[in-house]
C-alpha cells in the first residue's frame, strides 16, 4: 500500500503494475513503461521476450484504458518481479502464456479501478 492517493498498484506471480493518475491530462491520456532487470532475466532474449509480451498486452488494452482515464493522465509501469524459470522447469510457450494472462488480468483490473475512481468523482 502507498500513501499516495493517486497511485494504483497490483501484482501477481510474475508481474506487478503501478499506475499514477494525474488530473488534467497532458496530450497523451495513457503512457506505458516496461521494466525487466538482469536480476530476474539474465539473458537478453528473456528480457526482450518479456517486454514484447507486455507491449502487446498494452496495445490490446490501450483503448479501454483511454476510455477509463477520461480527462485524466495515467502513467503505467509493468514490471517483471520474479526470476525467469529454468528451461527445464517450464516450457517457454507455457511461460509466455502465463505472462500474457497475468498482464491481461492486471490491465483489466487497472481499467476497472480507473472507472471506479471516475464514478466516485
Amino acid at each position: 500500500m502507498t500513501s499516495d492517493p493517486q497511485a494504483l498498484r497490483a501484482g501477481r506471480r510474475w508481474l506487478s503494475i503501478a499506475g499514477r493518475v494525474q488530473a488534467g491530462g497532458s496530450g497523451v491520456p495513457v503512457r506505458f513503461g516496461f521494466t525487466t532487470s538482469r536480476r530476474n532475466a539474465r539473458r537478453a532474449v528473456d528480457r526482450n521476450t518479456v517486454r514484447r509480451v507486455l507491449r502487446e498486452a498494452a496495445r490490446r488494452h490501450i483503448e479501454d484504458l483511454d476510455a477509463a482515464a477520461a480527462s485524466r493522465s495515467v502513467d503505467i509501469v509493468l514490471r517483471l518481479k520474479a526470476a525467469v524459470p529454468d528451461r527445464s522447469a517450464i516450457a517457454r510457450g507455457a511461460w509466455k502464456q502465463a505472462l500474457r494472462a497475468e498482464a491481461e488480468v492486471l490491465l483489466t483490473e487497472l481499467a476497472r479501478r480507473l472507472r471506479d475512481k471516475e464514478d466516485r468523482r
